[in-house]
């Protein structure tokens, strides 16, 4: 028999259940997403106006027409591609399609690693190779651009140009380490991003090249790094003299990459039963413990950087708060040791008491921009997604207002890379007011917002002009994507809010009408049409569980 949903039900259901049942909740986000979804267009058509005539790329800066790996292709043409999905489709099929034909064409250098591009067709920005730079531009390109387009759409073109720079980083990596073999920088900040895109790869393709790489990573970190600095992963190793070549650890962006690859390694090894978990599980632990005892402000948020005697070298709080305390979620999945979790939650709980971390994360006038902004909020969204709090999501709600305000009237942010940042962090905050629904067929006129139920979602559509077209559900992308088991936080992560199974009913309420749909279904789409000045609702929820049949 099936079970009805009766918004008048609330018997059973909490407070804040009863609060997320309301569909003025629903619509008041569903402005806000259509408010997120509407810039990011507009900051993709402004940028697309911009591109090299000769190459098709696009440009570091207003600036600076040169395409820079590390910066064009990482920060700015990834989250162009996600806008277009969602809001211009057309473009997403031909226009970021031909980007990443003509990057492919235009930067690849050594194999498919790639360099920076000089516009009009004039090559190579520096006519020295340089392998340094390559790696180091191809791997912010994978993990910051490829992996989040992977794990929010799927395994597509960029997932196949991803697969090409994991595979010639490893067959081109320059060092050797004398316990741990060859790897392909000395950098934290590299290793750390190759890390996580190696982890990844071993579990989604369960190749053992890539895992086997992870592997001597970690025991460069692991076995001579971290033991020779004072307990910490030095910025820079000296190879030859094997001691540290700088005497730091950045806890902010641009360094703590690292302590997120180590727990990415050391969760893959225990969740594949891998024999190196046994001899890594501890020094992961150490390391976490030992970041917590010296790296934290007063308030339990990170500072920018440490020394690798444990003291201050920059106290102002990282505005990307939330990326090293990803480590400490997963050394707490790993582990279970209670104060990695506690720790995440007072980090949480003092962002929400203290503006300085959300509504103003500039460093103290260091002009950092809206990039601080973006970090610090996707930080709150990534943790909000594991440990809602009602009060720290309206504390976000007004940051991002103010957030989204600094579009300027031609579309463009601030007139660099960094504004693909902004687009990230829109959609991120677009998606958490959806609960990760999305519309084919999307118009700036459309207003799609969602909350949470007792066993699933109220959805509101409204629009300013009759429309047509696909309501999509999403699904749990970190097992169908990346063949992941656990869905940990990650760096630049699309988080999953209301996700339905493919083989699973769901009972489907729009207006007055109920239907069973199966959650394949609702993943690919299901149609509705709107009417100027009406709100449609859909509710939609779990139906019972199986067996089906018995019942």
């Amino acid at each position: 028999m099936r079970r009805i949903i009766l918004l008048a039900i609330f018997s059973s259901l909490s407070i804040s259940s009863l609060f997320a049942y309301s569909v003025e909740t629903a619509r008041r986000n569903g402005a806000q997403a259509q408010e997120a979804l509407v810039r990011s267009r507009r900051v993709l058509h402004a940028w697309l106006e911009r591109r090299d005539t000769v190459t098709g790329l696009l440009p570091r800066t207003g600036k600076q027409p040169a395409w820079f790996v590390r910066d064009s292709a990482a920060d700015l043409y990834p989250f162009l591609v996600m806008a277009a999905w969602f809001t211009d489709r057309p473009l997403y099929h031909d226009t970021m399609h031909e980007i990443l034909r003509n990057e492919i064409r235009y930067s690849t250098r050594v194999g498919m690693l790639s360099d920076n591009v000089l516009p009009g067709g004039a090559g190579f920005a520096d006519r020295k190779l340089d392998l340094d730079r390559v790696i180091f531009g191809s791997c912010e390109y994978a993990k910051d651009g490829l992996l989040p387009l992977t794990e929010l759409l799927g395994r597509g073109a960029w997932y196949e140009r991803m697969l090409g720079i994991a595979d010639d980083m490893i067959a081109h990596a320059p060092y050797v380490s004398p316990k741990a073999g060859r790897i392909p920088s000395l950098e934290a900040e590299v290793n750390g991003e190759f890390l996580q895109v190696l982890s990844r790869l071993a579990y989604c393709t369960g190749e053992s090249r890539y895992i086997e790489q992870a592997l001597r990573i970690g025991e460069f970190y692991f076995e001579e790094v971290i033991p020779a600095s004072g307990g910490l992963p030095a910025h820079v190793w000296d190879l030859e003299k094997t001691r540290p070549a700088a005497k730091e650890f950045r806890l902010n962006d641009h360094g703590n990459e690292i302590a997120e690859g180590l727990a990415e390694l050391v969760l893959y090894l225990k969740q594949t039963g891998n024999p190196a978990y046994g001899k890594f599980k501890k020094p992961l632990s150490d390391l976490i413990h030992y970041l917590l005892d010296c790296g934290l402000n007063r308030d339990g948020v990170w500072m920018m950087s440490i020394g690798l005697d444990g003291q201050p070298i920059d106290s102002l709080h990282a505005h990307c708060w939330g990326y090293m305390f990803n480590s400490v979620y997963i050394a707490w999945l790993i582990t279970g040791e209670q104060r990695f979790l506690h720790a995440v939650k007072r980090a949480l709980k003092a962002v929400t008491d203290k503006p300085t971390y959300l509504d103003d994360p500039d460093g103290g006038g260091r002009g950092w921009g809206s990039n601080a902004y973006s970090d610090a909020i996707e930080s709150a969204i990534v943790f909000l997604n594991r440990l809602p709090e009602e009060r720290t999501f309206r504390v976000l709600d007004n940051c991002v207002s103010r957030f989204l305000a600094r579009q300027r009237q031609d579309g463009i942010i601030e007139d660099w890379y960094g504004d693909g940042n902004y687009v990230r962090t829109a959609l991120m905050y677009a998606l958490m007011k959806s609960r990760g629904c999305w519309l084919e067929n999307w118009r700036e006129d459309i207003r799609l917002g969602a909350v949470d139920g007792d066993r699933g979602i109220l959805v509101t559509l409204e629009s300013e002009k009759p429309w047509r077209g696909l309501v999509h559900f999403d699904y749990p992308r970190h097992r169908a994507h990346f063949n992941m088991p656990v869905n940990y936080p990650r760096l630049n992560e699309f988080p999953e809010w209301f996700t339905v199974n493919s083989d699973r009913l769901y009972e489907v309420s729009i207006g007055q009408e109920k239907q069973l749909f199966l959650g394949a279904e609702l993943v690919r789409g299901i149609e509705v049409s709107v009417e100027p000045g009406k709100v449609i609702t859909i509710r939609v929820a779990a139906w019972e569980q199986p067996p089906y049949g018995r019942k």
